[in-house]
């Protein structure tokens, strides 16, 4: 059975990238890995269906309760992380910068 794959759209301040996952929950993970320190600052941009509610960006830097509401209570982001190391992997690979 072949796997389908959404193309995320994702940046900060004027840089815009692309991301392919199976699911938003894997492309946001790669998007904070991709920023690190600056995983506040992203903006959410493509497929608006499904990011439109998601958006976590915050000029303070305060992202973790935000985070861990979108991934699904205390800890979730980190509990994500953790139990799907190799889909992150692979959805890292596919980053492409598009500005």
């Amino acid at each position: 059975m072949e796997t389908k794959f959404i193309i995320f759209e994702y940046g900060v301040m004027s840089s815009k990238y692309s991301v392919k996952a199976e699911n938003k929950l894997t492309a946001y993970v790669t998007m904070c890995l991709h920023y690190q320190q600056n995983n506040h600052m992203i903006a959410l941009y493509e497929p608006k269906e499904i990011v439109k509610d998601d958006a976590w960006m915050c000029i303070t830097g305060q992202v973790k309760d935000r985070l861990d509401e979108i991934f699904g209570g205390e800890n979730g982001f980190d509990k994500y992380v953790e139990s799907h190391i190799k889909e992150i992997r692979a959805c890292y690979k596919t980053i492409k910068q598009l500005v």
